[in-house]
């Protein structure tokens, strides 16, 4: 599977409710979502591309289920804008970049 296509594939699954306050999903933690959020502000705070996800793949050594996991997460938390080209991160230092 494509690195972009893991973090598409996530944000997709999510659906579009747009609830806010979800719990942490099961066998993530708050220090592994800082993480990923941190390793996607470094990328530029927007993944559309393979050259952009590998970074994030490589900087947080996580498999592609828990970045599936954690951009879900972060799109029902309202933190990410999709398209059908990726996805950014509108949360953090990413919210005014």
């Amino acid at each position: 599977m494509k690195r972009a296509a893991f973090i598409l594939a996530g944000l997709l699954l999510a659906g579009c409710d747009g609830q806010n306050g979800q719990t942490l999903p099961d066998g993530v933690t708050a220090t592994e979502v800082a993480l990923f959020r941190s390793a996607v502000a470094d990328a530029g705070c927007s993944i559309t591309s393979d050259a952009q996800a590998a970074p994030v793949e490589a900087q947080t050594g996580f498999s592609e289920d828990k970045l599936r996991i954690i951009t879900q997460y972060l799109r029902l938390n309202g933190e990410t804008d999709v398209s059908a080209e990726g996805f950014r991160l509108t949360s953090g230092t990413c919210a005014n970049a």
